[in-house]
This record gives structure tokens, sequence and C-alpha cells, in this order.
């Protein structure tokens, strides 16, 4: 490579690289109209973080685009995607809120979602089927002791499942580099990762998963070799606009 090249490189930024007719074409290819509205997110991301800026715009710019391309907002405000600096690498990481609204778009869910489990809102567990028996309350008191996430799909077909606190510190333990450490974003907003987590699980192991679903699966978190290990989606996968599962 020359030092020209180099030179040229080295001096590539996301603001001029959003402004490149390739990198430009290349969004148009997988957004269409939504392709302004992406390059401006994508400065508007690098401007709010010193930390991003300092990262290869190249891979921060496909970052986002892999995050645009499920129709996810990466705005951290609104809890759908998140692009936060890993290392040295940018990481996309897909909230609850955003599994929540790739189900939702399926078209297979009468409702969805997760909430914060209280110490005071466990009444037992069915002797029948073993699941715990939960006993919402209006007005919440007592610590946070887990949390639940749940779904019912249109033919009726329901479940749930919930973690409690312990276990959600095991799996982040397992599978986050940043945990083990003690700091990263499981120790930022642990609500948030905690609610993602278990959402993310239930619909892993229970749901049927669009294409979308699978999709959001396996980039979640993952890293500059394109693996994490809590990563494995299953091979069912529901085609929402035929209804119909193919494996």
């Amino acid at each position: 490579m020359s030092s020209e090249v180099q030179k040229q490189e080295a001096k590539l930024t996301i603001s001029r690289l959003v402004t490149d007719d390739g990198f430009r074409k290349q969004a148009e290819k997988t957004l269409g109209e939504g392709t302004p509205q992406f390059l401006s997110s994508v400065i508007s991301l690098a401007n709010s973080d010193y930390k991003l800026q300092k990262l290869d715009p190249i891979k921060l710019y496909n970052t986002c685009l892999m995050a645009a391309a499920l129709k996810l907002p990466f705005n951290s405000n609104l809890g759908h995607a998140y692009i936060i600096p890993y290392g040295t690498e940018p990481q996309l990481q897909i909230g609850w809120k955003g599994f929540v609204q790739l189900a939702q778009r399926s078209g297979q869910f009468r409702t969805i979602g997760v909430t914060p489990v209280h110490e005071d809102e466990i009444n037992g567990v069915d002797s029948m089927t073993g699941e715990i028996i939960f006993d919402f309350k209006l007005e919440k008191t007592g610590k946070i002791i887990g949390y639940m996430a749940y779904f019912e799909l249109l033919n009726g077909f329901k479940k749930n499942l919930y973690m409690t606190i312990k276990e959600l510190e095991s799996h982040a333990g397992r599978y986050s580099q940043t945990f083990k450490s003690k700091r990263g974003v499981w120790f930022d907003n642990f609500d948030a990762m905690a609610q993602k987590t278990v959402i993310k699980l239930l619909l892993n192991k229970f749901a049927p998963l669009s294409i979308d679903l699978v999709k959001a699966i396996e980039i979640d978190q993952q890293d500059s070799t394109g693996e994490y290990s809590d990563n494995k989606p299953r091979v069912t996968i529901v085609d929402a606009e035929l209804g119909e599962a193919e494996n």
C-alpha cells in the first residue's frame, strides 16, 4: 500500500464516509428511501459519543447498517438498538424493545412483554405445570428479585420465562467479557440488559421465529469474529406473509 493511500485512509472519518457515493449506494440497496435518514442518524450517533469517533468509521457504519436493515432505530434513548464501543470495535446490541418490536411485526403474537418482578409478586408454584404463579401489583413495593418475559400467540399458545437476579448475573458472567471485568453495560444498565436477556431467551426457546428475529438473535452482541456464544437461534422460521414455518 502506498504512503498516499495510507494517508487517505488515516484521514477517513464518519462524516466523510457518509458523503461517499459508494457507501451511499450500499445503503440505498438495503434501505431505499430511508437512506438519508439513516446517514443523518449515523452522524448524530458519532457526534454523541467521542469513544465511537475513535473507532474504524467503516466498521461503525456497517454496524449501524445492520440495525437499520432490521428497521430498528439505533438512538439509545429509544431502547430498540444500541451501538456501543466494545474495546476497539463497535458492537450492535438489540434492546428488549427491539426484540418485542420484531416479534410484533411477524403478525404471530397477541401480546408480548417483559417486566421486573418484585419480592411480593410471586405467589407460589403451579403443582401441575411447575410454573411460577405471579401476582403483579399496581403499587410496586420491595426489591426487584428477578425478571419475567411472556407472550401469547394468536393461536392461544402462552409461555413465560422467569429468571432470578442470581440467574441473570450467572448468565452475564458466562457470556459477557465486560461483566467478568466488572464494567460495561451489565453494570451501567443492569435493568435493560436483564429485560433483553429474558425476552431474547424466551423467544429463542419457545416462539415462532421470523427471518428478522433470527437475524437479530444472530447479530446481537457479535464480536469482530462474528461470534457470540449466546446467539444460537433455532432453525424454525415463520414467514410473516404466509404464516408458514420453514425448517
